[in-house]
């Protein structure tokens, strides 16, 4: 490992998460967690009411903190930590759009809506998590 390596924390022989310390990847599934307790929690209150927006106001800064966090690691990764998120976000990207696009044909068969808004999310980091973990085995 060389100096610049040591410095910024990123050796690309380290396990899964190792691209932010595994740290962002717990960090991510729990704000995942948050924005289906905030989504199932906001259930029992009226459209509209204050109890309802303060429910929505919740998921938007975890949405927020999911997003805006890989921004700030990315610049900081090896080329092959880079490369390993690049895959675990196209895994993610693809899962979620194939999630997606099937149970929308299946609402339309008959199936029961979803509220789509509290659960793209966290399907998205589950995936990329799990996208993490199979880039990082195929690089080892």
């Amino acid at each position: 490992m060389d100096m610049e390596q040591a410095r910024i924390g990123t050796n690309s022989r380290r396990g899964p998460g190792a691209a932010f310390g595994g740290r962002y990847i717990v960090l991510a599934l729990v704000m995942a967690l948050v924005i289906v307790a905030a989504a199932l929690g906001s259930k029992p209150f009226a459209r509209g009411s204050k109890e309802r927006i303060a429910f929505a106001l919740i998921q938007g800064v975890a949405t927020a903190v999911v997003i805006v966090m890989p921004w700030r690691g990315l610049k900081q990764l090896d080329e092959m930590q880079q490369r390993i998120q690049l895959e675990a976000l196209s895994i993610a990207f693809v899962g979620t759009a194939l999630l997606g696009s099937t149970y929308g044909f299946l609402e339309n068969a008959g199936l029961p809506r979803l509220e789509w808004g509290g659960f793209i999310w966290p399907v998205m980091v589950l995936l990329w998590a799990i996208g993490t973990v199979i880039a990082c085995r195929r690089y080892r």
